[in-house]
């Protein structure tokens, strides 16, 4: 896998943005009727949101197609600019943000494996706002290296896993912003919740770490618009009581719910090839 996102990147580098999606759309549907695999964990994870049996495969290609999209954009971090950014990407709800940063107050953004979740925290990174991110490593460590190379490129911090949990409440309590993904559990110690009428486990971290900073917990989406162009979205912080000693599953409950929203909402831009619910 390593080379073969070696040779993305030197491709999609090579060419106009047009006409690698071009290319990365017959990478993804070469994807999508070879890998059994995956196709049916979409298919699978699918049935629970759209509730029209026929629709789902029609869906189920987008996702392929719009995660081969993520990757190209993610692989031309090189080329991305202020141009880009006002050409390409629209913002709402960054006056949330702009207030906890005046204020000096820590910000877990809390967000899914949905829409391109790495170039929003690109994006914030290179509007100025500080950004730290901490990323389950991948097994390779090439491929690891490489991940990590690209967000260092433009200026996100990205925290190990081993040194996560000092690492991140350094970060709230200095007044940054902490970018977590709230939609799967891959600690095996998350918080069981019902999403969408079914229990799955959702990671307790952006609830430990604002209940133990007091720092802002904002859900925060950055979703595809009309094939090249994006909406970075940042909702309300949720609501909660710190002192409560039910504050965890009060945030968790509440993120659920937003989570809801935007899977409903974006189906065939969530990116998850394995069975969700099991």
């Amino acid at each position: 896998m390593y080379y073969l996102f070696i040779l993305g990147k030197i491709i999609v580098l090579g060419l106009p943005r047009i006409i690698s999606y071009k290319i990365a759309k017959v990478f993804a549907l070469i994807h999508f009727y070879f890998s059994k695999k995956d196709r049916e964990a979409v298919l699978f994870n699918l049935a629970f949101i759209v509730a029209q049996k026929n629709k789902r495969k029609k869906i189920a290609k987008k996702v392929f197609i719009n995660f081969a999209y993520y990757l190209t954009d993610f692989f031309r971090y090189s080329k991305l600019n202020s141009k880009f950014i006002k050409k390409y990407v629209e913002f709402e709800g960054i006056e949330y943000i702009d207030r906890l940063s005046k204020k000096g107050r820590g910000a877990v953004l809390l967000t899914a494996h949905l829409g391109n979740y790495e170039l929003g925290g690109a994006i914030m990174s290179l509007l100025g706002y500080p950004l730290s991110v901490v990323a389950l490593p991948h097994l390779d460590l090439r491929t690891n290296n490489f991940f990590n190379k690209q967000r260092k490129r433009v200026g996100i911090e990205v925290i190990p896993t081993g040194l996560a949990v000092k690492k991140s409440i350094s970060v709230l309590k200095k007044g940054k912003f902490l970018a977590l993904l709230g939609d799967r559990d891959f600690s095996h110690s998350g918080k069981k919740e019902k999403v969408f009428s079914e229990n799955v486990y959702i990671p307790r971290g952006a609830a430990f770490f604002a209940k133990k900073t007091g720092a802002a917990v904002v859900p925060a989406f950055f979703v595809r618009e009309n094939k090249y162009y994006y909406r970075l979205i940042f909702e309300k912080e949720l609501d909660y009581n710190r002192d409560s000693k039910d504050a965890e599953e009060e945030i968790i409950s509440k993120y659920v719910s937003v989570l809801e929203k935007y899977l409903k909402k974006y189906p065939d831009q969530w990116y998850l090839f394995q069975k969700y619910w099991q």
